[in-house]
């Protein structure tokens, strides 16, 4: 048997024995998932919403699950399911989402380490999940977050289910770092934005990917940079500027689609924060995606088609779970081959 030890595996909360790796011992794959389906649901933030619509295709087609992993926001949906949440309920859930509801969620603090607390998130999800612990899913099930100071992806397979998604959907600059033991964790997306290795650890052997970050648009490089001509503001008063209440307000507002940033010179906008933040992970997680595809080219990879769908915009949940939805129905002869063929 070939396992992979690139990823430490978080087992429980209980720090004294809780990283596997080559040195301390081997990860055991599991068989229970032969027969079925290894869905690695990734990252995406509102996008990741897209995932109710690729479960509910699944259900109607009887497809079956036996094994999930998950990161960020495809964690979240994920664990809901194997908690055995019903998908017409996360669906109904997602559909009443609105702009109060998130600033609901949504903690603000005094930045440091992120722009908003967890906390406010973890009693939400609370109210969701029926499962508390790993032990209580219905179906194996990993959770992917990166240690912030030495970027390995860790999986936590045991324990605390909430701190683990807590962890998994901490995006860098917005949420906190989640502290678990001597590490500080943040959005696995980094380091697994699609975890279908993952689900294979677990003893999947039909795995199938769902990436909801679209592809980054690129344009032709320039050559030079232009001189800019504007006036420097001095130091103390640019930094008052940035954290004013007006400019936090419409860096929210620019994340959810309804304002673009500052103008600047050449009539385009100049990204916020959420912007910068959004766009490095997406990046980021494009060229990872790239990569894992060339070195995995037996794994089936479905993406929804999202180009238009921010960061933060949970009031589009009908039209992301929609494309959610027809990716997959597209896909089903695909999936259906890779179990008959297994």
């Amino acid at each position: 048997m070939s396992i992979d030890f690139s990823a430490p595996f978080v087992d429980s909360l209980d720090f004294s024995s809780l990283i596997f790796n080559q040195a301390d011992g081997v990860f055991m794959q599991s068989t229970n998932g032969e027969s079925g389906l290894g869905l690695a649901l990734g990252s995406g933030a509102a996008r990741g919403l897209a995932h109710i619509g690729v479960l509910k295709v699944l259900e109607e087609a009887k497809i079956p699950i036996n094994i999930i992993a998950g990161t960020s926001m495809g964690a979240f949906i994920g664990a809901m399911y194997a908690s055995g949440v019903p998908v017409s309920e996360m669906e109904r859930v997602a559909l009443e989402i609105d702009w109060r509801s998130m600033a609901k969620i949504l903690d603000p603090i005094l930045p440091t380490s992120g722009l908003t607390d967890s906390k406010k998130l973890v009693a939400f999800m609370a109210d969701l999940l029926p499962a508390r612990d790993f032990d209580d899913l219905e179906y194996p099930m990993a959770v992917t977050a990166t240690d912030i100071d030495t970027g390995e992806a860790i999986i936590i397979k045991q324990g605390d289910l909430l701190e683990a998604l807590r962890a998994s959907l901490a995006f860098p600059g917005i949420f906190s770092p989640v502290r678990f033991g001597d590490r500080f964790l943040v959005d696995g997306g980094l380091c697994k934005p699609i975890p279908t290795d993952v689900a294979r650890q677990l003893g999947a052997k039909n795995v199938v990917g769902i990436c909801t970050i679209p592809q980054v648009r690129k344009q032709t490089p320039e050559t030079f940079l232009p001189t800019s001509h504007s006036k420097t503001e001095p130091v103390n008063n640019r930094w008052r500027d940035i954290f004013s209440s007006r400019r936090i307000e419409q860096a929210f507002r620019s994340a959810i689609g309804q304002d673009s940033g500052e103008e600047v010179s050449n009539n385009r906008k100049l990204p916020n924060i959420f912007k910068v933040c959004a766009q490095s992970v997406a990046i980021m997680e494009n060229v990872i995606n790239e990569l894992h595809l060339s070195q995995n080219p037996s794994d089936l990879i479905i993406r929804p088609s999202l180009e238009g769908v921010t960061l933060l915009e949970f009031y589009k949940a009908e039209e992301i779970i929609a494309a959610g939805e027809a990716s997959v129905r597209e896909a089903l002869p695909n999936i259906e081959d890779l179990l008959q063929n297994a």
